[in-house]
This record gives structure tokens, sequence and C-alpha cells, in this order.
């Protein structure tokens, strides 16, 4: 008689078959091939959609960009992932969506960028177009002729959703807001101005967080420090929400101006080329000041947005070198003038922020 796990030639597939072959399944098989058959039926009865290509973040995201940077490796770890799948994102949201990255938000949003970071800036551009509140318009300064008549792929396919792209003088840093208020500002005179860095990632709620801090008569920023009597490196980050004329706005994170404000930057013109051509935070602050126009904070601690890794490490002015302190005293002195003068000779106690 014949083994009943005898070896020889299988008929079916014209090959022989060994014995363990032929053996019954083991235990762990069995099981193994249980588990398959559920979770086949499972899969079959799920209702599979298409990838959203239409933004970058689908409802109800919960991103793990909140303005804080992991303060351990755990929070570390749990944020890589995000991070390193948003430039995929972002890059089949650019070549797939046909939804417009302008709406109905209360301000215009204004940027600007030069060089190479042309070639990056749609990045930020996408993450301010996905937002839970999107601007009314979207608007790409650039002092290159040729790169405005000719954008890169990723900006042209933005152009079709909504974005302004337009030439302007080569004002530095000061493009992001300078065109602005000489070309648009009189057809849309209380019309709130935003302005953001070209090197950031915005989170989906942050214009919408912004708007609802902001106050008619204020500059409202994300990201601040308090200003002092010392150096710029000593001026400590803002921890208050309460609006002062001490609260110094970085723009990085993004702020809002209010018309007021703006009527004052255009009737002053272009005197920063002068005084801090590639320092627009300290024009800009000490025109606050001059105005009367308090700053607040968005938030009880200062916010900064995921960067760009590339383009964060060539910014368009030195945040954080000594010639800061120079270039704060002369914009201080060109708006206040003779009160800067009066307040260096006889200081007096002032209210402490934060």
């Amino acid at each position: 008689m014949l083994s009943r796990y005898a070896t020889g030639p299988d008929l079916r597939y014209g090959r022989s078959v060994s014995a363990d072959e032929n053996r019954p399944p083991s235990r762990w098989r069995r099981h193994a091939r249980e588990m398959i058959s559920a979770w086949r039926v499972r899969v079959s009865m799920v209702n599979w959609r298409p990838i959203d290509c239409q933004t970058v973040w689908s409802a109800g995201h919960v991103t793990h960009n909140t303005g804080t940077y992991p303060s351990s490796v755990l929070s570390f770890l749990r944020a890589l992932p995000e991070y390193l799948m948003l430039w995929p994102r972002l890059l089949l949201t650019n070549h797939r969506s046909t939804r417009s990255i302008v709406g109905d938000g209360g301000a215009n949003v204004s940027l600007t960028t030069y060089g190479k970071r042309t070639a990056t800036v749609w990045k930020t551009i996408e993450t301010i177009g996905s937002g839970t509140v999107r601007p009314r318009r979207v608007i790409l300064w650039l002092d290159d002729a040729a790169a405005v008549a000719n954008p890169p792929a990723t900006l042209r396919r933005l152009v079709s959703r909504g974005l302004e792209i337009r030439h302007c003088h080569d004002f530095g840093p000061h493009k992001k807001y300078f065109p602005y208020v000489q070309e648009i500002l009189s057809s849309e005179p209380s019309t709130t101005l935003v302005t953001v860095d070209d090197d950031a990632y915005y989170p989906p709620t942050w214009l919408e967080e912004l708007l609802d801090a902001h106050r008619p008569d204020e500059v409202t920023a994300f990201r601040a420090r308090i200003r002092g009597a010392g150096p710029y490196g000593s001026w400590p980050t803002c921890e208050s929400r309460e609006p002062s004329p001490r609260v110094f706005a970085t723009g990085v994170s993004g702020v809002a101006y209010p018309p007021r404000l703006l009527r004052t930057l255009r009737e002053r013109g272009d005197e920063f080329i002068e005084v801090c051509p590639r320092a627009d935070d300290f024009w800009l602050h000490y025109a606050a000041v001059a105005t009367g126009v308090p700053v607040r904070q968005v938030r009880e601690s200062a916010a900064l947005w995921w960067e760009m890794p590339i383009a964060s490490n060539c910014g368009l002015w030195d945040r954080d070198g000594t010639a800061n302190d120079a270039i704060a005293a002369k914009a201080e002195s060109a708006w206040l003038g003779s009160r800067s003068s009066h307040r260096a000779m006889n200081p007096q106690k002032r209210t402490k922020v934060g």
C-alpha cells in the first residue's frame, strides 16, 4: 500500500510533490489562512475612496505643526512622519488640485521671495491655500521680471487657482508690504494685510487663529519679542497677549497689519532704503509706535512654524546678528526723532509686559 504522504507526480501542475507539500497543514498554517480570509472579507466591505488631491489637509486633520518644536524624543518621533509626508502631499496637491487657494477670509496675504527660493515658495503658498480660512487674495511680489513672465510650473499651477504674481522694484524684504501699500491699498483701503515668510509651512488653522485674535487698530503677530533698552539679542520672547508698543513683532510666523498703519507706511515712502534696507521688522515696528498702533501676540507663548530645511538656512536678513542693534537705533531715530533721544537722556519706568 502506498503511504498517504508518499511522493509522486502531481498531474495537476506537471511536477513532483514532496511529502512535506502533501502533508495536511499544521495548526499555525490553518490559523494564518483563517486570518487572511477574514482580512479579505473586511477589505471587500470597505468603501474605498480616491485620495483627496484638492487640499493638503483633510477635514479634521490634527497637525503636529503647532508652533512649538518637539521637546522630547517621543514627541519628535510622533511629528516626524507628518513632516516627511508633507512634501509629497504638497506636490500631489499642486499637480492635481483645482481648488482655489483664495476665499472669503477677512484679509489679503502678501509675500515675497528671490533667487533660488522662487523654486520653493510654492510649498508655502500651498499650505496657505489649504487652510480652514483662505485669504481674499494671495499676492507674490518678485523683482525678477523674467520670473514674473515665466514662473516655475508649480507657481503657474497656483496662478490658475488664484495666486497673483506681480513685478516690483527690489525693496528686499520690504517687498512683502511696500508694493502692496503703493498699488493695492487705495483700491482696498479697509482690508487687513497679512504678511508671511517664504520658507515656512503654515498649519491649517493659522490664518483663522490670527484673524480671530486681530483687532482693527492693532498689529497682531504669532511671534514677538519684548523690546528693551539692551541689545536686540537680549530682548526676551513675548509671553503675553496684552497689546503694547513694546511688543516687537517678528514676521516669520505671520503678522496682520491694520489699514491705519498701512496708510502711514504709504505716506512715508521708501525712506527705509537708506535706514534699514534689509530689516523690515524694525521699520514696521517703529512705524507702529509712531502711529500709536500697539502690537499684540496671538498666544501667551510665541509660535514658530515648521521651516523648509534648505531655504531656512539663508534668510532675507540676519535676525540675530549684532548689526541689528545699529539698525534698530537708526529705525527708531527715523520714526521717533527727538522723542527717542529724549527717552535716552531721561529714562522713565516702563510697565512690564508679560
